[in-house]
């Protein structure tokens, strides 16, 4: 499996789902827990859950705390993260709708395109996924997954 597939598998079959109760079968992949000195590596705190997924040379990284999950890689197939997210969006959430799709505020030579995926039980993903747009000194390929409730 490739980076972006694995990210994109992670993020509508595994986090999205969640939040709506609709998760079924497994991801195909066995992940790896970070401990605190590696998340500490990695520049982040030491709340929420954070999961190694390797793949190739590199791998695929999961953090979820509360109604937040982040899923990322850099270098790999970064470049093709994106459509491998619409995808997995559109087989999945057909009726999921993008909302936003523009050059990326604080981010030079990335993009942001944003969905709101309506879920069950007046449940709502927003999903951010932040893409290079053309060359870039750091290619990355990250995916923002907000749990939300619907008013209706």
């Amino acid at each position: 499996m490739k980076h972006s597939e694995l990210a994109a598998k992670l993020a509508v079959d595994g986090a999205v789902s969640a939040i709506g109760g609709t998760v079924k079968g497994e991801i195909g992949a066995k992940p790896r827990v970070l401990g605190p000195k590696e998340k500490a590596d990695l520049g982040m705190t030491n709340e929420g859950q954070t999961l190694f997924y390797e793949v190739g040379d590199g791998g695929v990284f999961f953090h979820t705390d509360g109604a937040f999950t982040t899923i990322w890689f850099a270098g790999g197939d970064n470049n093709k993260g994106a459509d491998a997210l619409d995808a997995a969006i559109k087989r999945k959430f057909p009726d999921a709708k993008r909302v936003k799709d523009e050059d990326h505020s604080i981010e030079p030579g990335f993009r942001l395109r944003t969905y709101d995926i309506r879920l069950p039980n007046n449940h709502l993903a927003i999903v951010d996924a932040i893409y290079p747009s053309g060359r870039v000194t750091d290619p990355k390929f990250m995916i923002r997954i907000t749990a939300m409730a619907r008013q209706n």
